[in-house]
């Protein structure tokens, strides 16, 4: 293990902190997407829904890294030199988030979040779509027939329901989202799998550092589904509850 030294082990502890803040973030804003345009796409309102379609096919069937690299460097090319670095690298909330975060280049980071939000959240959003589906009808027609107002019956009864039925294949998802925080390397974001390529280009010893970097996301993945495994089965208690009462 003399490989592992103090600067490598310092450098890999930066990435794993970083990983798991881009993890958890991204989960929810994509759990909160998925589910509004999710939602949007079952109005039957057809400019509405044809937004919410356009919006997951797009992002549900372009590449992952992809989504990255375009949002990372092809999307501030779009604007001229002077507007570029001001909107993107030279602004006061870019600074802020540099001097909190300590990331020499913050908005990569952001991007490459950005990216996967939108991402997972087009995959959220057909599971939430297909999880909606699974509710039996004549919860939705007795709301109706007892007078519930549509608000109601989507904030009771839709949205609760699909949540619950979708969540097995949801927490697979997200979980799919936790791994490919790795190919956010590809932009520069100093998260644990770039942490990993830095420490191989330093020490040479790719196979101890691939090996420790794969025990690492096993973990995570292991301790990521053990976490929404417990939030399902709270959800699945609150649903027994709600039928019981």
């Amino acid at each position: 293990m003399d490989w592992l030294t103090a600067e490598i082990g310092e450098l890999l502890s930066r990435g794993f902190v970083l990983t798991i803040w881009i993890t958890g973030i991204t989960s929810i804003f994509s759990l909160l997407l998925g589910i509004g345009v999710g939602t949007l796409k079952l109005i039957q309102r057809p400019i509405t829904r044809q937004l919410a379609i356009i919006y997951i096919e797009i992002h549900r069937n372009v590449p992952a890294l992809v989504l990255i690299i375009f949002w990372a460097f092809a999307f501030p090319n779009i604007f001229p030199l002077e507007i570029r670095r001001t909107i993107f690298f030279d602004n006061a909330i870019i600074s802020k988030i540099s001097l909190w975060t300590g990331l020499s280049i913050p908005y990569y980071t952001l991007a490459a979040g950005f990216a996967l939000t939108l991402n997972t959240s087009a995959y959220l959003a057909e599971l939430f779509r297909a999880g909606v589906g699974t509710i039996e009808q004549e919860h939705l027609d007795s709301a109706r027939t007892l007078g519930a107002p549509k608000k109601t019956l989507l904030w009771q009864i839709i949205i609760p329901q699909g949540i619950r039925a979708a969540f097995p294949a949801i927490s697979t998802r997200l979980i799919h989202n936790m791994k490919n925080t790795a190919l956010a390397s590809f932009v520069a974001m100093p998260e644990f799998f770039h942490g990993i390529q830095t420490a191989i280009t330093y020490s040479f010893h790719a196979v101890e550092l691939l090996l420790l970097a794969s025990a690492v996301y096993l973990g995570l993945s292991f301790t990521f589904s053990f976490l929404l495994r417990w939030i399902e089965n709270r959800l699945n208690q609150g649903s027994l509850v709600i039928q019981n009462g």
